[in-house]
């Protein structure tokens, strides 16, 4: 998996680019050891290159999103396909997650 970072104002990008799985999730969670020194980070996945995610990925969204709700955070997804909402939605954790199709949509949330 890659992972690209951006600053957009106040909001940190991350752009993932391959699965969300048990082999990239240590990479996904080490991107956010920096974030997380942050109060009141807000922060931006954008899942449009993510085909896959697994139980390990979920788990990893999950523990991001409650170490970020620890240090008054924000986290919202953009552009996830179908097939991982479905997942999401199975999983119950899309009541976790504000989830938007596009990057502008889910800038003016947070």
């Amino acid at each position: 998996m890659d992972i690209k970072l951006e600053k957009i104002n106040d909001i940190r990008l991350i752009v993932l680019d391959g699965d969300l799985c048990v082999e990239s999730t240590h990479k996904f969670k080490d991107t956010f050891k920096t974030i997380l020194k942050e109060k009141n980070a807000k922060v931006l996945i954008d899942f449009a290159k993510v085909p896959f995610i697994d139980s390990s990925g979920i788990a990893a969204l999950i523990e991001v999103c409650q170490n970020l709700v620890k240090v008054n955070g924000r986290l919202c997804l953009c552009h996830v396909n179908k097939k991982i909402i479905n997942v999401f939605e199975i999983t119950k954790v899309h009541k976790l997650f504000k989830i938007f199709e596009s990057h502008q949509e889910a800038l003016r949330s947070l």
